[in-house]
């Protein structure tokens, strides 16, 4: 594997933070080289926000994502504002209500409904997102993100979170 660029953007209060630091611990675990930085406005609910993530397999020698591999989007304002910091041929992985417009290599799912209707939880939107990320990118392992996670969130709510995770990776290999 080579260096990849990975940017997750999303709405303040939707986990998008907490999705690029478990997901660059799951890369530690994994014994690769890993950077990860976050960027949201002054509105930290609601608000843009964006977590970067460069995974390689040697050192890496600038902290910002500058040229994506993979934009993980569940806003269109996201989506919209850092689009222009992507490769021509980044994989774009969005929320089904986002317009993709002209974009030509992109995956689309139903995170936010199925995190509500079919999870009851919308708080677990962000493991959803990790568990699609996971099966379709395959750059870090399962196992790796699972211990992730379960070092991540509070240990009360460790169950809701893995089911989230392994619904993830459901929806994204149905949909392969």
């Amino acid at each position: 594997m080579d260096k990849k660029q990975i940017i997750f953007t999303g709405l303040g209060g939707q986990g998008i933070v907490k999705s690029g630091v478990i997901l660059a611990e799951a890369a530690v675990i994994d014994g690769k080289h890993v950077i990860q930085t976050q960027n949201y406005g002054p509105e930290s609910r609601g608000g843009c926000c964006r977590a970067d993530v460069i995974i390689s397999e040697n050192d890496i020698c600038y902290p910002r994502v500058t040229n994506a591999d993979i934009i993980f989007a569940l806003s269109q304002k996201g989506l919209d504002k850092f689009i222009k910091c992507s490769k021509k041929e980044a994989m774009i992985i969005v929320d089904e209500n986002i317009d993709v417009r002209n974009i030509k290599n992109y995956r689309r799912f139903n995170i936010a409904k199925y995190t509500e209707d079919v999870l009851k939880n919308p708080q677990s939107i962000n493991m959803l997102c990790l568990g699609i990320f996971a099966e379709i990118t395959k750059i870090v392992s399962c196992e790796a993100l699972k211990e992730a996670i379960c070092r991540n969130v509070p240990k009360f709510s460790i169950d809701k979170n893995l089911l989230a995770f392994e619904a993830g990776i459901n929806m994204a290999s149905v949909c392969a």
